[in-house]
């Protein structure tokens, strides 16, 4: 129950600050609707999770709660942003601000890496690899959905035609 609950948490951070940042507004519509077409980003953290915790025997279900835990660095880092999307000038927007996401991405990795070494009990070589194993997973599935919305091979096809 408590995992469901973070994902959960997880899909509310991203759908709540998605919508409040396309349309400048905070309604419970646009909050629960945003909180729905967002769900399957905490249901791909969760596969990334398992594959974070592959062939480990252990109480499953609390070490995937904790690997949800260390979701923070990235809700604050998502509320930040959209809330300076509202806030700042347009030129502050966009790239710049993007640029502030090494922040929970080197967090990330650092949270990921205790969490190997401390709950997982993985020695120092094979916590990087697993670590690097996801944050790879991750990234390309990220890749893959920015892609996707914003069909960047057809414009990458078109821009070298």
């Amino acid at each position: 129950m408590i995992l469901l609950a973070r994902m959960g948490l997880v899909a509310l951070v991203i759908g709540a600050a998605t919508a409040i940042a396309a349309t400048e507004r905070v309604t419970l519509a646009l909050v629960l609707s945003g909180t729905i077409k967002w769900c399957f980003v905490p249901i791909l953290q969760l596969l990334t999770g398992l594959l974070l915790l592959r062939g480990l025997a252990g109480a499953r279900q609390s070490q995937l709660e904790r690997y949800f835990e260390m979701h923070w660095p990235w809700s604050l880092w998502i509320v930040l942003f959209c809330g300076a999307m509202l806030l700042l000038p347009p030129r502050f927007t966009g790239v710049s601000l993007t640029a502030t996401a090494v922040v929970p991405l080197l967090w990330t990795i650092w949270l990921l890496l205790e969490f190997c070494r401390a709950d997982l009990s993985l020695d120092s070589r094979t916590a990087r690899l697993r670590v690097a194993q996801h944050q790879t997973v991750t990234y390309v599935l990220v890749l893959a959905y920015v892609s996707l919305a914003v069909a960047l091979w057809p414009r990458v096809v078109g821009a070298l035609a």
